[in-house]
């Protein structure tokens, strides 16, 4: 956890901004060395070496040539002086705030340490330490030792000099940044105690809070914290970020629509207000409220990024293309955070080509790219892969992955996953056993070894490990749908269903079980039981796209109730229009109708985005030969048995062929 910038030459005219942005640490120079605390050391330097008469001259020498501006000549009086006095360490811990003063941190230590060395509990020097080595945490080449050198050096003087509550705000963010939460909680609520109106120590409090899992505490502090009239903009953010993470996004929204009242131009609020009404499922005031912040400020990238998530939140593709696209424009090759917004249009809309395209050369020459950036783009290329069915390519980039982060789960379960479906067993099972020594508690690791034993043909040994999941997680609903998923896939559809009753008993109002349920009551040919179960579903949601479609599809399929099948399709494909599936159920659907016109409309759509899917191959070649078409319902049936095979029986299909080329011979 970074403590805040430092800037051993700072400025304490700036110590009410830093305040406000919670920079504690590059209060270093206001705190020990503005005028109180200088004096303090001054004072006290004075006293001990008042006896000596030609240190004490030599000492004042130093302080005037510092004040002129003569630092060699400064350093050089303090060090003779150093060597007159050689009992008190006082002299070497004014010489080592002055090394601190003008950015010589390395030597400011080594003479700190020398004042320590003479006097073990001098609290200068203590002080100076501790602040340096604070400030070496916010750095990347700051290590553990940093932390518990700062924590050991301020623990000397927290309760020995006059009080001091940026020392002890400072203590308090080592401690949580070093996992010391309770000890932050002692310090705060004492500094909080004897100094209640400092709205700083409450921030911090409510974080410590919030570690150790007092959330109520937590909550309470910071309420009380933006009781007043106008609390600052920090604390009200605080309040709402505390909120979303706590799943209250209507307070949330309450909490930035007062910071929006208390500074209406600032963008900031405006950007937190959004994404807090987007969370909140208030979509369409979300994207006025970003409207407004854009039009006052184009060129606010955060907030496009914002407004494309938003309008595609929305359905509305072009509007988030469109903002997308602006941001290019302000971003430049800086930045990836356009091409990302880009992308997610294209990947909602199901072109995964188009997001390869653009991504692989970003990632290509993205030499400007920080390894979080890397990690994003090769995510969403290895994604895209996936969906286009294309394993070797998502292999390479996934191993590329695992090249960057050795230990990434993300990384490591998608390349597993990718080898299982390209049939590389043996470097599934390798990759598997060295990410699992890193994740030996993952579900998804769990589910992966169990599929990979599956498609080896241990079938039941993927039930076993399935079966000892679940005992030792027997309040994980994801433990029961992985098994039910298993059996299923096996064809073991009694064991999926008494699973998934049994799993219903003690998760009655789960949505993602009970859609499961309907499914494998549907593919048990318990159509009536299967119908109830997705009614009760779309009763308690009534937008559950997948829902909407699988049920829409049943009557489709068999030929039964086609009006009320198409009504439950089309919003479906309202919910999510570029989904080759619903494309796919809603053209069946029209052409069980005989609405040729639109049949083929949706089935040539899913075709296209689906090209691997026999299913929709064979339903588009049907539609063909309806209409007459006797090529293209051979080309369609032929794009058929070269693809991924699933729910067709080929000998049909080639029955099919011969038939449409009988037509052709005519």
């Amino acid at each position: 956890m970074a403590i805040g910038s430092l800037s051993l030459a700072g400025s304490c005219e700036k110590i009410d901004l830093i305040m406000r942005q919670g920079l504690l640490f590059t209060f270093f120079i206001c705190l020990v060395f503005s005028s109180s605390v200088s004096t303090l050391v001054q004072t006290t330097t004075e006293e001990s070496i008042a006896g000596n008469g030609e240190a004490y001259r030599l000492f004042l020498r130093g302080r005037h040539l510092e004040r002129k501006g003569d630092i060699d000549g400064a350093i050089w009086f303090y060090r003779e002086a150093s060597k007159l006095d050689q009992e008190s360490g006082e002299i070497l811990a004014e010489l080592a705030s002055l090394y601190a003063r003008h950015n010589r941190g390395e030597e400011a230590v080594t003479v700190a340490n020398e004042s320590l060395e003479r006097d073990p509990t001098n609290q200068s020097a203590h002080r100076i330490l501790g602040f340096i080595y604070a400030a070496r945490t916010n750095k990347e080449t700051g290590t553990s030792d940093d932390f518990s050198l700062a924590i050991e050096h301020l623990e000397q003087v927290s309760d020995k000099l006059l009080p001091d509550l940026q020392l002890k705000l400072t203590l308090a963010k080592l401690y949580l940044g070093n996992d010391l939460s309770n000890r932050a909680i002692v310090l705060l609520e004492n500094l909080r105690k004897h100094s209640p109106g400092f709205f700083e120590a409450a921030l911090l409090l409510a974080e410590a809070y919030e570690k150790v899992g007092r959330m109520p505490d937590a909550l309470m502090t910071l309420e009380r914290v933006v009781e007043g009239s106008r609390p600052s903009l920090r604390a009200l953010n605080s309040l709402g970020q505390l909120y979303g993470r706590n799943g209250r996004w209507n307070d949330a929204v309450s909490v930035y629509e007062r910071a929006l009242n208390q500074n209406n131009r600032s963008a900031w609020a405006r950007r937190q207000l959004a994404n807090a009404l987007l969370q909140d499922g208030q979509n369409e005031r979300a994207r006025g409220v970003l409207s407004e912040l854009v039009g006052i400020r184009p060129n606010d990238t955060a907030g496009l990024s914002l407004l494309s998530k938003v309008e595609l939140s929305l359905g509305n593709f072009e509007a988030a293309e469109r903002a997308a696209e602006r941001l290019i424009k302000l971003e430049g090759t800086e930045n990836i955070l356009g091409v990302l917004a880009l992308t997610d249009v294209y990947s909602q809309r199901r072109e995964h080509r188009r997001v390869i395209d653009i991504l692989e050369p970003t990632l290509r020459h993205g030499g400007a790219l920080n390894s979080n950036q890397t990690a994003r783009l090769i995510g969403r290329i290895g994604f895209a892969y996936e969906q286009l069915k294309d394993y070797t390519d998502a292999i390479q980039i996934y191993q590329r992955g695992i090249e960057l982060i050795p230990t990434s789960l993300g990384f490591g379960s998608r390349l597993i996953e990718s080898y299982i479906n390209s049939g590389q067993f043996f470097e599934a099972r390798v990759l598997l056993k060295r990410i699992q020594d890193s994740y030996p508690n993952s579900l998804t690791l769990v589910n992966l070894e169990a599929r990979l034993l599956g498609d080896e043909g241990n079938i039941e040994g993927g039930v076993g490990l399935l079966k000892s999941t679940i005992q030792s997680q027997h309040n994980n609903l994801a433990a029961y749908l992985m098994l039910a998923s298993f059996y299923t896939q096996h064809e073991q559809l009694e064991d999926a269903l008494d699973l998934l009753q049994l799993a219903k008993s003690k998760f009655p109002e789960n949505t993602t079980l009970h859609f499961q349920l309907g499914a494998v009551l549907e593919q048990s040919n318990r159509f009536e039981d299967a119908e109830q179960v997705f009614k009760r579903v779309l009763y308690d949601d009534p937008k559950h796209a997948a829902t909407l479609n699988y049920l829409g599809y049943m009557l489709a399929e068999r030929g039964i109730r086609l009006q009320e099948s198409v009504n439950l399709l089309e919003q479906a494909v309202k919910i999510d229009p570029y989904n080759g599936n619903y494309l796919d159920s809603l053209g069946l659907a029209y052409f069980k109708l005989a609405r040729l016109d639109l049949a083929e409309l949706m089935l040539t759509q899913a075709s296209k985005q689906m090209s691997w899917s026999s299913v929709i191959q064979d339903h588009l070649g049907d539609l063909m030969l309806e209409l007459e078409r006797y090529a293209d319902a051979i080309a369609a049936w032929e794009d058929a048995l070269a693809g991924d095979g699933e729910a067709i029986e080929r000998s049909k299909i080639e029955q099919k062929i011969s038939q449409a080329k009988d037509h052709l011979d005519r």
